[in-house]
Parts: structure tokens; C-alpha cells; sequence
């Protein structure tokens, strides 16, 4: 009679937790895939980026890197990129049209680097009265790029989304880009947070 009657309380209280509804959402799965056993998986040789451990490559990608390409309009643009060891970068462009203007421009934001992905959260514009925030909900100021390349002199990587193949060059800590503030020459600006 005990176990009956223990039986009848279980049976009770397991029907009443079915009417509680939950919110918690399950992942679909696809059934179609073949499930593959962990020994049947053969991963393929790591390339060289990919064996370079991550504090190894972020320690090379410390200092400054210099890039130049060509524009659709036939003038040029310039950039140099500072990164620092708090995580932190300033990249200062420098365009100078077919006609020989020139415009600068400097930004700053965080860095970081996650196996052989190199990412960088845009934060803002340097201006003369200082920093402009960028607006933090826009998806384009979160790149996400793959090391192809990577040594003490050379640094190759590719955008994730958009494709782009960027090569820069190290270059000595006393380098500087120059900067054209209402089309004069000038020192780069400074900026800290």
C-alpha cells in the first residue's frame, strides 16, 4: 500500500510540472549531416599562422605598420597603424587624390588577436577638438580579419566579410605619417584614453 501510494504522489507531481511552459529555446539539428566519431575525424596539418600561438602573434603585431595601395580615382592612400600593449590602436590614413590634395584622418579603438583571426573594434575619430565617438551599434565598426602572413617585417591579412587583402610593413618607432590639417603639413595629433 506504501508503494502505491508513493507511486500515485511521483506520478502526481511529475504530471504537474508538464503544464509548466519554458522559454528556453532549442537549437535545431540537422538531421541530414552524418554524425562523425571523434577518431574518424582527420583534421588537416596547421598551416604556419595557424601554429604561431596567439601571445606570440600578438606580441609581433605590438608597434607600428605602414600600408600604401592605389584608389579608384588614381590617387593613393596611406595608413599607419599603432598598436599598443593595453589592447589599444590608432590608425592615422593619409588620401591624396589624383590632383594632389591630401585629406588625413585618425581613428582609434581596441585590438586583439584570437589564433590566427586579428580583429579591431572601431571607437571613434581624432579631431582637432578632440575625440568623436563612434557609434558603438554599427556592425561596420567591428572587423574581424584572417592572418595569411605574419614575421617580424611583413603582416598579410584579409578581411572576413568583405575580401580585401591588406599587406603592411613594420616600421621603426620613430616613424610618423604625416598629417594634413586644412591642407598644411603638421605633426600627428595626440590622442590617449
Amino acid at each position: 500500500m506504501k508503494h502505491l501510494l508513493g507511486f500515485t504522489l511521483i506520478s502526481m507531481l511529475l504530471m504537474g510540472c508538464s503544464q509548466f511552459k519554458t522559454t528556453k529555446v532549442i537549437a535545431p539539428v540537422n538531421l541530414q549531416k552524418p554524425v562523425q566519431l571523434e577518431e574518424d575525424q582527420q583534421e588537416a596539418e596547421p598551416s604556419d599562422v595557424e601554429k604561431l600561438a596567439t601571445s606570440e602573434s600578438r606580441k609581433m603585431l605590438l608597434g607600428k605598420w605602414y600600408g600604401i595601395r592605389k584608389t579608384a580615382d588614381g590617387g593613393q592612400k596611406e595608413w599607419l597603424t599603432e598598436r599598443s600593449a593595453d589592447g589599444t590602436y590608432r590608425v592615422d590614413f593619409r588620401f591624396v587624390a589624383a590632383d594632389g590634395t591630401a585629406r588625413s584622418q585618425s581613428e582609434v579603438g581596441f585590438w586583439g588577436v584570437s589564433g590566427d583571426i586579428y580583429f579591431r573594434i572601431f571607437r571613434g575619430w581624432v579631431t582637432v577638438e578632440g575625440m568623436k565617438p563612434a557609434d558603438p551599434t554599427v556592425a561596420e565598426h567591428y572587423d574581424a580579419y584572417k592572418i595569411e602572413g605574419l614575421d617580424d617585417s611583413y603582416f598579410n591579412y584579409v578581411h572576413k566579410s568583405r575580401g580585401q587583402q591588406y599587406t603592411v610593413r613594420k616600421m621603426p618607432g620613430d616613424f610618423r605619417l604625416p598629417i594634413t590639417v586644412k591642407n598644411q603639413e603638421t605633426e600627428p595629433l595626440t590622442f590617449s584614453y
